[in-house]
């Protein structure tokens, strides 16, 4: 019995997955370019989050089973990928030659490309001949300036195994069973590891005085690590800067050494995280030169309410202005060890643009009795990864339901920040938020952007491309009887991670409003930076 034969979708699947991340960028940008003559470009709309399934699909629908390979040998070629190219060469011809002249199909498909190249040598003007090379390099430093303004973490597959944070001890343990980028859906970050690995990373404190010193301030949380296992060859900060600002260009990373400091440069910066190579540990953070231009950075309005106080009725609401890339996680920890379980978080969407040291006024639609204290402040708190203080806070006497909040430049007319707020009238509707808080299975006190249904609907597709580690989902969803034994079994005995997802998905949206709300919910503890980033695109 002969070896099995692959069809061509197979044999290009199993091609591309040998592409490690560097290239496969560059394989697409040559398949959404006008950069091959006698291949129309594929629209970058239908690759731009496209994982290799998907793109090969899109391939052989474009260009028929033997386009794609001569497409795919093209572009190989081009960037000097020749082994690669080879070896698919000798597979589509052993597994798709014609039975009784494999020889000289072999020979003919030789002849074929070489016959295409000769082409269009011939039809090349001679200065465009002679400067084949340097439209080359050109057309790399392209894909080099496009990857730079593509986030990695956005456009790989989350193949993310597997990450526990342990609230006791402040430390976040990542686990990978195989070589690859991976994103995580906790901190942001992102681990380039060389294979197997076991990686254990907490937050430590910045030393300001020592940053002054040298003309830097802190422009993300400091991160210590500790590699258990394997070895990490590359690591990915978050940063809250805007590219077309021009904040990014006075980013740099500190490595913060137990008697030393130094600053790295050569680092690669996309829209949302710093990526360099590493070769050690100890600590590792983002931070700006002091002197830089002030611009706006991407940051959040998180609040944090107290219960009234019965019979006196009185309740605040915290208001607290802060940088994107702060740990959200650890700000809620932080505010539970001040002030225990007298105070919730709330949920809302917290996303907005901010200046540094702008003057800014919170406002509300409320006609009963409050103040809000102080009148206007400055953000002051941009570069604040460790200490979490209000700079608004809302002094409400009566019991309110919701609350419209307005955040506005001072004497400005437009809003930055505008929010519907749903507060907890009850205490026991204030102990089912704490609750939720805890254990992640009751629905958020404050309505998301979209509603469950809304939200797996519109992004239905992406969804099912994009989730990555389905247990801890599974866990919660079969905790609070979303799932029972048997679907969860079924869900978990599928191989593929998409199938996995689809299957999931289409059981969610059979059990109506509830389940599709619980899941949304879930996937938000779970994976905040994926619905981040989907909400980002509805916005």
């Amino acid at each position: 019995m002969g070896p099995t034969k692959l069809t061509v979708t197979d044999l290009m699947q199993v091609t591309l997955m040998k592409l490690i991340k560097e290239m496969w960028s560059r394989f697409t940008f040559f398949l959404t370019g006008s950069l091959l003559p006698g291949f129309p470009p594929i629209p970058d709309s239908q690759l731009r989050y496209a994982n290799i399934e998907v793109t090969v699909d899109k391939m052989v629908q474009i260009f028929g089973p033997e386009g794609v390979v001569k497409i795919t040998l093209r572009i190989l070629r081009e960037m000097n990928l020749h082994n690669i190219a080879d070896e698919l060469k000798r597979e589509h011809s052993r597994d798709h030659a014609l039975p009784c002249l494999p020889s000289r199909t072999l020979s003919s498909e030789r002849s074929k490309e070489e016959e295409i190249e000769e082409r269009i040598e011939v039809n090349l003007p001679q200065s465009l001949t002679d400067t084949k090379e340097e439209l080359l390099r050109n057309v790399l430093g392209k894909v080099d300036q496009a990857m730079r303004m593509t986030d990695p973490l956005q456009t790989s597959p989350d193949n993310l195994e597997t990450e526990v944070y342990d609230e006791s001890r402040g430390t976040y343990r990542f686990k990978c069973s195989s070589a690859g980028l991976f994103p995580s859906g906790v901190t942001g970050l992102g681990f380039g590891m060389e294979g197997e690995g076991e990686v254990l990373y907490w937050t430590v404190p910045w030393d300001r005085r020592l940053l002054a010193q040298r003309g830097k301030r802190p422009a993300g949380p400091l991160f210590k690590f500790t590699c258990l296992k394997g070895s990490i060859c590359q690591l990915q900060l978050p940063h809250c800067e805007l590219h077309s600002k021009g904040g990014c260009d006075f980013l740099s990373v500190a490595h913060v050494m137990d008697d030393s400091l130094e600053f790295i440069r050569d680092v690669q910066i996309t829209d949302k995280h710093v990526i360099l190579n590493i070769n050690g540990f100890s600590a590792y953070g983002v931070v700006k030169e002091d002197d830089s231009p002030t611009v706006p950075i991407r940051s959040l309005v998180l609040l944090f309410y107290k219960l009234p106080v019965v019979p006196k009725k009185r309740s605040i609401l915290n208001v607290l202005l802060l940088p994107r890339n702060v740990m959200i996680r650890e700000v809620q920890v932080e505010w539970k060890r001040r002030n225990g379980d007298q105070e919730t978080y709330i949920e809302t969407n917290a996303h907005c643009q901010l200046i540094p040291k702008q003057q800014y006024t919170l406002s509300t639609d409320l006609t009963d009795e409050h103040q809000i204290r102080p009148k206007d402040a400055a953000f002051v708190d941009f570069e604040s990864y460790e200490n979490y203080i209000p700079t608004f806070q809302l002094f409400l006497q009566t019991v309110v339901k919701q609350v419209d909040l307005l955040l506005k430049e001072h004497d400005g007319a437009e809003s930055v920040w505008d929010r519907l707020v749903w507060l907890p009238e009850t205490a026991n509707e204030f102990h089912q938020m704490i609750s939720t808080e805890i254990i992640s299975t009751a629905p958020s006190a404050n309505p998301p952007t979209l509603s469950g249904e809304d939200f797996i609907t519109k992004h239905r597709v992406k969804l099912e491309e994009r989730m990555g580690e389905l247990q801890p989902i599974l866990l919660k969803l079969q905790d609070c009887k979303v799932l029972n034994d048997v679907e969860r079994e079924k869900i978990d005995n599928i191989s593929s991670r998409i199938q996995r997802n689809k299957a999931l998905l289409d059981m969610i949206m059979r059990k109506g409003p509830r389940a599709q709300e619980q899941f949304y919910q879930t996937l938000k503890k779970e994976d905040p930076y994926l619905v981040e980033y989907l909400e980002e695109e509805t916005s």
